[in-house]
């Protein structure tokens, strides 16, 4: 945990901090001071671009210039983002506690449907659902008429998209969660930018989902 102090965004630093397209930006400065040059390299946008994006974040306050190194004909900045905000429901102008969390769960939902759409078309042209007969009822599941979805969830391909339910405790839940958690920690340690990224999402929670 950082020892700066937490910052409490008002309403126009909510918009940015939150939002999802700005989000490889604030991964970069919230880690270290870059300059616009850098920026721009490291997102792969132009100058232009990287100027315009860092200066939105600069005018409302989430951005700061820690260093201005001298250089000859003009003076490189470079900026930050303080490692540590409150972002409060409040400020984030969502009317609902459920639109403030859609706001940021949907949209990254939709991206994951999209990476997922990409690889079914890799398999196949043709996709449905199977309605089948389960051990406690029905069961809906993603398939091709050859059945190659089966394959695609179940075999050796690191690519998973399910929705569960299991009845258990509350202290047998919590032992689900743990190692999940577990799992997850595990595999983060193996993390290396020369592999290719994989996203995985982890949902636990009470109640049922249809």
């Amino acid at each position: 945990m950082s020892g700066e102090p937490e910052r409490v965004a008002n309403s126009a630093q909510a918009a940015l901090l939150l939002d999802v397209g700005l989000r490889p930006l604030l991964d970069l400065l919230i880690q270290r001071p870059r300059s616009v040059g850098e920026v721009a390299q490291s997102l792969g946008v132009s100058v232009q671009r990287a100027h315009y994006l860092v200066g939105k974040l600069e005018r409302v306050g989430v951005a700061e210039v820690v260093e201005v190194c001298p250089r000859a004909g003009r003076a490189v900045k470079r900026y930050r983002v303080l490692s540590r905000w409150f972002i409060p429901y409040e400020a984030t102008g969502a009317e609902t506690l459920e639109a403030f969390l859609d706001g940021q769960i949907l949209p990254r939902v939709e991206r994951f449907t999209h990476l997922s759409v990409g690889r079914f078309r890799e398999l196949d042209d043709r996709w449905g659902f199977w309605l089948e007969r389960g051990e406690k009822g029905s069961m809906l599941s993603i398939g091709t008429p050859r059945r190659k979805g089966y394959a695609l969830f179940g075999g050796d391909e690191p690519f998973l998209l399910n929705i569960g339910g299991l009845r258990l405790t509350r202290e047998q839940a919590g032992e689900l969660k743990r190692r999940l958690l577990d799992v997850m920690e595990e595999f983060q340690t193996r993390d290396s930018p020369e592999n290719p990224t994989y996203t995985f999402a982890l949902m636990l929670v009470r109640g049922e989902v249809e």
